[in-house]
């Protein structure tokens, strides 16, 4: 687990990573069934009649919490890039057309979250869980000022929110950034043993090693039986620290 000077950075922006208050909800089954991690969470059930086709109702258990914005920082901020740019070629000055774009309150609505979880209340063996060992979850250290208690996010549940009714609680650092990425990969698309007999059939070559950098574990480095080296995954980056909407973006103020 990182240190919290370390893990924690505030910043207006908007960024991937960002701790929130807001509501999380997610589909259930009639006998309302909740893992030990999602019971804080699961603090209302809905049930809407005849739902599935006027035969079965439709459960749903909801819950106010911290949750950890998954949504990559390129996607946060699309609709309002697209119509800044948009603006700009009928001749509006930037200033003028980044204004009316933030104005337009129906941009960039959803985000998506997943919930931070006592870590307690899980099944894992609790050093492989701090160490960031265990596919699906990442540690969360307490933040200094007492903001969010040591606790793990939750990627096994993501769920979409509105950004307009949420409260910004804390923000995280690029070197955080890049773990909570690394975990998001780890859990949808790095667990295939099949993958590097996958890459052989591509590229007509054998593998002789695959190295993933401790310091850099999104920049995964291919050895092939004929010298050559293929960078599989370049490290996602994030947009340029000058653009793109400030604090704005969510309708509650946050702390530092």
């Amino acid at each position: 687990m990182m240190r919290a000077e370390d893990f924690y950075d505030w910043h207006e922006q908007p960024r991937q990573g960002d701790i929130l208050l807001c509501g999380v909800s997610r589909v259930i089954a009639e006998d309302r069934h909740s893992p030990p991690q999602w019971e804080a969470l699961d603090a209302h059930f809905v049930e809407i009649d005849g739902a599935w086709n006027g035969e079965r109702s439709l459960d749903i258990a909801a819950g106010i919490g911290l949750a950890m914005v998954v949504t990559h920082d390129c996607q946060l901020d699309k609709e309002w890039n697209q119509r800044v740019r948009a603006l700009q070629k009928t001749g509006v000055s930037v200033e003028e057309a980044e204004a009316e774009a933030t104005a337009d309150t129906t941009l960039d609505r959803t985000l998506v979250v997943s919930p931070l979880v006592d870590p307690a209340e899980l099944r894992v063996d609790p050093g492989n869980l701090r160490a960031g060992r265990i596919i699906g979850y990442l540690p969360v250290p307490a933040h200094p000022d007492q903001l969010v208690e040591e606790c793990v996010v939750d990627l096994t549940y993501q769920c979409t929110i509105d950004r307009l009714d949420v409260v910004k609680v804390a923000a995280i650092s690029e070197p955080a950034r890049k773990q909570l990425r690394y975990a998001l990969i780890q859990l949808d698309a790095l667990r295939t043993a099949d993958l590097g007999f996958e890459v052989e059939a591509v590229i007509g070559r054998t593998i002789l090693k695959v190295e993933v950098p401790a310091r850099d574990p999104l920049s995964v480095r291919i050895q092939l039986d004929d010298g050559q080296v293929i960078q599989l995954l370049q490290q996602p980056g994030s947009p340029d620290q000058d653009t793109g909407r400030s604090g704005e973006f969510f309708a509650s103020g946050g702390a530092s």
